[in-house]
């Protein structure tokens, strides 16, 4: 993916391809720290912070 999570929102992918956005978001393990949204892989993200597991 070229574009990170947080534009494709911002361009409507909820929108255009929702199936294409849950692939992103399922199994969410980072949260960006500008805008608040989760995916399962840093780069996907503007401003990563990785996600604490529950045994942490």
């Amino acid at each position: 993916m070229s574009k990170k999570l947080c534009k494709l929102v911002k361009d409507d992918i909820l929108d255009k391809d929702m199936k294409e956005y849950m692939k992103f978001v399922s199994d969410g393990k980072y949260v960006c720290k500008k805008c608040g949204r989760v995916a399962n892989k840093e780069e996907n993200l503007c401003s990563a912070k990785k996600l604490k597991s529950k045994d942490e």
